[in-house]
């Protein structure tokens, strides 16, 4: 799943991944439990940080509202994305495919959704997670049994800079 999921986010959101991201085996949130937060955000764009700052990303990407998800299509596939509200501003983003589902946080402000990635070496560098996440070398897994909701609550606490954000423009 991970480098799949990486080549179409990479291509979408612009990660600038250096290992792999949090995942679970089987989704953590359903169609309930999501919301269609874009519906305040038209025509999003990408941008990447990198070493000068942001950068707009030229590739293209469409994001179209089905049930309470989006379905995200680029050149290369499309996967199934959805918004789940977090605390504030803080949303989950779950993206699913058939082996399984990825996650970053996002944090919705006036005009644009800042991207936190949710890396396993960080996660397993910080020694706070190991009761709700199984590490297996570069690869980390929600743990069926976590209570997902304090999880993710409590990364927002530990966030630095967001790795790629979605900007509404006109």
């Amino acid at each position: 799943m991970g480098l799949w999921f990486r080549v179409i986010f990479l291509s979408l959101l612009a990660f600038g991944l250096s290992g792999c991201i949090l995942e679970s085996k089987k989704p953590l949130f359903t169609d309930t439990d999501a919301k269609l937060l874009l519906a305040d955000y038209p025509n999003l764009a990408a941008y990447e940080r990198d070493d000068s700052g942001w950068k707009k990303s030229d590739d293209k990407f469409e994001l179209a509202p089905e049930a309470s998800h989006y379905v995200l299509k680029s050149e290369k596939s499309e996967m199934q994305v959805s918004f789940v509200p977090l605390e504030g501003p803080w949303w989950i983003l779950q993206a699913v495919e058939s082996t399984g589902a990825t996650y970053v946080l996002v944090k919705a402000e006036a005009k644009e959704l800042l991207v936190y990635t949710l890396d396993c070496k960080s996660l397993k560098e910080s020694g706070k997670f190991e009761s709700a996440i199984d590490f297996a070398e570069s690869d980390c897994f929600v743990k069926p049994d976590a209570d997902k909701m304090a999880l993710f609550k409590s990364f927002t606490a530990d966030t630095t800079e967001p790795s790629s954000k979605l900007v509404s423009e006109p």
